[in-house]
């Protein structure tokens, strides 16, 4: 039997753990997205992408959906936590405490979002697009944010100075959530 090529395999092999990471922050976690640009052998694949999430102890990850139809599929690698996913009626499908091994769809269109347990929460998704456009619902680029205040007031039938705390609590978040204090 002939030995494989090494350049063969190296283009075939992805270390994500060493990659650096899209996004970090400080007591929240690390997101490294993967897509063909960083390992060029996706573009052979049709549709697909993926990222590793390392949520640190009590993190978050904001809650998400693929704005384009995606599927994604997560495989908790390590550590423990709680999964939410929403459909699009806004109904809960899922709330359910997860660990290594486990393994979710979400659904074209559904929200996920991640809390990690005492030792943090690892997970891998797969995703079925080339460049997943994701949206967020508690961060800077929330659709919230692009809201009026007037509009988000009556979307959310609220007053003034709750639409107003809850548009500035928006400028201090991020994709990852440290615990609090």
């Amino acid at each position: 039997m002939s030995k494989p090529s090494v350049e063969k395999t190296r283009k075939m092999v992805y270390n994500i753990d060493a990659a650096l990471p899209d996004i970090c922050v400080e007591n929240g976690g690390v997101v490294a997205a993967l897509t063909e640009e960083k390992f060029p052998f996706l573009g052979k694949v049709e549709k697909l992408s993926a990222s590793l999430v390392k949520l640190d102890a009590d993190a978050m990850r904001s809650p998400l959906y693929a704005a384009d139809s995606a599927v994604q599929l997560i495989y908790v690698v390590k550590g423990s936590g709680r999964v939410q996913i929403v459909g699009i009626n806004g109904k809960r499908v899922l709330d359910m405490e997860v660990k290594a091994g486990h393994l979710l769809l979400v659904p074209s269109f559904f929200v996920v979002a991640k809390l990690a347990g005492r030792d943090g929460l690892d997970c891998f998704s797969m995703i079925t697009a080339k460049q997943p456009v994701l949206g967020e619902f508690a961060s800077k680029a929330s659709v919230w944010e692009a809201l009026s205040p007037a509009a988000l007031e009556a979307s959310l039938n609220v007053s003034a100075e709750v639409g107003e705390l809850f548009k500035s609590n928006f400028q201090k978040t991020t994709v990852l959530i440290p615990p609090p204090n």
